[in-house]
């Protein structure tokens, strides 16, 4: 039986938080070791110097109370659960803060819930498939793909950090996603090139929209792209816009890529926009809100976008239609007038399939028209032969 102790345990401060040091008496093979452990209580600066002192004295009274020696857990048994903490102190910090938002998200929300008793030396492609399945009716098909990916990526840190424990290997192949829904995998909405005209138009009058929009729609800036500029990314020597980082939900951030960061031309008329509005303007951002900071993209589509939308009768009613329509227009325009090269980098993608397959819009216009003269010839009653 584990004898009685009035130990005062150790604070310390390790990566931003209070750790408690402590002994306790563990039962490792038949055999009862006191043995130093640590307990993490709280971030630096979130509770007070008396919660502190309060957390401790209750998990030292617990241990000093101690009747019966705690059973050694092996480490080969650790579970997803368990592991979690960890992979949120040492590897969510390094993701960017919207990629962070969505893996704690998609954490929470389906992997925890279904996974989390699981060691993690027991996540098989049976127990992958339990997931994919507990999420065949509430999700789309494309979302359980990015679950996937997620839960992989969590383990691959648990390998790296744990080699003693063998996590099984499950290739993307050896999984059923399950069929899209009606729906599903429909392109991006696009604007047709009159749409955008006439968008550009009603906002003509609308500092910085006036400069904002028309720059969107001649540049197939992402919104997080547009909205990360600032005043010294545009070259009036070189006549070039440098793309360098970009902005979600108010705060600067990295690019999506790395073929993101890249300079992409300054036309006249852009150029000329641009010189006439940064006469007045006094703020490093290009496009700051009242508040110095990036504009929140879903502001900008729910009060600037949407009421002209509906004022120019241009439907958009369940169909999503933000920002990154613009992109889609000028991406299918280039696609159409300069091929795909063209189209490839002005849009910055690494792989010229995607351009096409995401970006093709008025591509689908040109198929129509050449089957349409197939047909004059086929079905043709002149008689020729």
């Amino acid at each position: 039986m584990p004898r009685r102790r009035f130990q005062e345990g150790c604070l310390r401060v390790i990566n931003g938080k209070w750790v408690l040091w402590f002994y306790q008496d563990e039962l490792r093979n038949g055999i009862v070791e006191r043995v130093k452990v640590s307990k993490r209580i709280a971030a630096v600066g979130e509770i007070s110097d008396r919660e502190l002192e309060r957390r401790k004295q209750d998990i030292l009274n617990a241990v000093n109370k101690q009747t019966e020696p705690v059973p050694r857990q092996s480490r080969d048994c650790i579970t997803l659960e368990q592991f979690i903490p960890e992979w949120r102190e040492n590897a969510a910090p390094t993701l960017k803060p919207s990629t962070r938002k969505s893996m704690e998200s998609n954490i929470r929300a389906h992997i925890i819930p279904v996974l989390g008793k699981v060691p993690l030396r027991d996540l098989t492609v049976l127990k992958y498939q339990e997931l994919l399945n507990s999420m065949m009716e509430t999700t789309a098909r494309g979302t359980r793909r990015n679950i996937i990916s997620d839960f992989q990526s969590i383990l691959n840190a648990a390998r790296i950090w744990h080699k003693d424990i063998v996590i099984p290997q499950v290739p993307r192949k050896e999984l059923y996603y399950g069929k899209k829904k009606v729906g599903e995998g429909r392109k991006g909405v696009s604007f047709s090139v009159s749409q955008a005209r006439a968008i550009i138009k009603e906002l003509m009058s609308r500092r910085p929209w006036n400069v904002f929009f028309p720059l969107l729609a001649c540049s197939a800036l992402r919104s997080n792209e547009i909205l990360g500029l600032y005043t010294e990314d545009c070259d009036f020597q070189a006549n070039v816009i440098h793309i360098r980082r970009g902005a979600w939900n108010g705060k600067i951030q990295t690019l999506k890529t790395d073929e993101s960061e890249d300079d992409i031309p300054m036309p006249p008329q852009i150029k000329e926009l641009l010189t006439e509005y940064l006469k007045t303007h006094t703020h490093q951002l290009l496009f700051p809100n009242k508040l110095g900071r990036p504009y929140n993209r879903k502001q900008i589509v729910a009060k600037i976008l949407h009421p002209v939308l509906d004022k120019l009768g241009i439907p958009h009613k369940g169909m999503r239609i933000g920002l990154h329509a613009f992109r889609h227009c000028l991406g299918s325009v280039l696609l159409r007038d300069n091929g795909v090269l063209i189209a490839q980098r002005q849009l910055r993608h690494k792989n010229p399939g995607i351009t096409l397959k995401n970006y093709g819009h008025i591509l689908d216009n040109d198929h129509v028209e050449a089957i349409t003269a197939v047909e004059s010839v086929l079905l043709s009653t002149s008689g020729t032969k």
